[in-house]
């Protein structure tokens, strides 16, 4: 326990002498650089203006709900399910399932595992097929081309092997956080995708610098965006009617920015050790929105950081259930799916006027398939060898992959 006392020992200390006031984050109201103004050229439900105040519909911020977005990243496993399986019990504070968001990538997924959560209501959005890891010669100088075959083609595998309506596939997050600038927020527009969830932002949080702005809610870009351009290329041009939900960093131990709960540190073990640190590094994130604009509050990971502790207790996992459950018992706090708070942006009611529940009947995968390729799969992989659980007969001739979503041709 000493190393969690001297963690908070620190960040304590550092916030009094003043080190967490970051340089880089302005001073100043939204106001100063806005140049989009709701109004006859910006209307709901079709256009949001960036901004750090609730729509205007709703006059009281009691009213206003406390959206925490639950989202996991890459393939869906046998073993990760059961977790994701264990967090869907919980129940909002109106008596409806949590829902969360998978920005599912293609190897090694399960797609009838998928077909389950989508199933029970949870939001299903797009990763990318590759998830290539050179982020520097692949994804940096991707061009239209390639972002529209990674959009495309995965969204295809995703209604045809886990049995979805296509129009149900909504959202994005590109690999490695890299925003493909105009490039890709054009390939989204085209491929008729509703919102992006990939674009950090830093200077508009509830806790960067002496005056903080406040967090961002999303918006849409029918307007060049206002948003700092913390990872990759940000987009110069407009695109009406494409939303974008803006990752609001979280403030970590050390008092250091981080977009994902994989990037969250401490001075010491602490998050790797005990579950109470990470209880409390969530509730004090999160009480940092709740306590001012209400902004949507974030938490994004990949499953393997709640396996990435030094105990076989599981603090992290712990630590993490342990938040939802003490957050699910606030009445104005919903925790629900990306798509969920976008439909809530374009028609926006107090919070207790949220009563549907996520749509839990539609059919099941009932005869899933295990599909076995050896040589050749892409030789990006690297293996000798892949297994491919489906939901649609038979089996596709060869691994499905960019543009061979049947797996009709042999993979290079």
């Amino acid at each position: 326990m000493a190393g969690k006392a001297l963690g908070v020992l620190l960040f304590a200390l550092m916030q009094v002498i003043g080190v967490l006031s970051f340089a880089e984050c302005p001073e100043g109201s939204l106001d100063e650089v806005l140049v989009c103004r709701e109004g006859p050229d910006c209307k709901a439900p079709d256009c949001r203006c960036p901004s750090v105040e609730a729509p205007a519909k709703i006059n009281n911020i009691d009213d206003v709900p406390q959206f925490v977005i639950l989202s996991f990243d890459d393939a869906v496993t046998k073993e990760n399910y059961k977790y994701y399986e264990d967090l869907m019990k919980l129940n909002n504070h109106n008596g409806c399932p949590i829902s969360m968001t998978f920005f599912v990538s293609h190897a090694y997924t399960n797609y009838s595992l998928v077909h389950e959560l989508y199933r029970k209501g949870q939001e299903i959005a797009v990763h990318s097929v590759s998830h290539y890891s050179d982020v520097e010669d692949y994804w940096r100088p991707a061009s239209y081309e390639t972002w529209v075959s990674e959009i495309k083609s995965m969204k295809e595998i995703l209604a045809r092997h886990a049995s979805m309506a296509p129009e149900a596939i909504k959202g994005f997050r590109a690999p490695f956080l890299e925003v493909g600038g105009d490039k890709m927020f054009r390939a989204l527009q085209d491929l008729g995708f509703e919102y992006d969830c990939s674009w950090s932002t830093l200077h508009y949080t509830n806790w960067c610098g002496t005056k903080p702005r406040g967090a961002m809610w999303p918006y849409t870009l029918d307007y060049p965006s206002i948003q700092d351009c913390q990872i990759g290329r940000c987009p110069e041009g407009k695109y009406p009617g494409l939303w974008v939900a803006p990752m609001v960093d979280l403030q970590d131990n050390r008092g250091e920015p981080c977009s994902m709960l994989d990037t969250c540190q401490s001075y010491e073990d602490e998050l790797e050790e005990y579950e109470t640190a990470v209880f409390s590094l969530l509730k004090r994130n999160f009480e940092m929105n709740y306590n001012n604009n209400k902004a949507p509050f974030g938490l994004y990971s990949h499953y393997s950081w709640l396996l990435a502790d030094n105990s076989t207790s599981r603090p992290r996992r712990k630590g993490y259930k342990l938040f939802l459950e003490w957050v699910v018992q606030k009445e104005d706090v919903i925790v629900v799916s990306m798509e969920k708070v976008i439909e809530w942006m374009k028609n926006p009611v107090p919070v207790s006027k949220i009563l549907d529940c996520p749509d839990t009947f539609r059919s099941r995968c009932l005869d899933p398939l295990d599909c076995t390729y050896k040589n050749p799969v892409p030789s990006f992989l690297d293996i000798d060898e892949i297994i491919m659980n489906t939901c649609r007969r038979p089996c596709p001739e060869n691994f499905p992959w960019l543009e061979n979503i049947d797996g009709a041709k042999p993979n290079k």
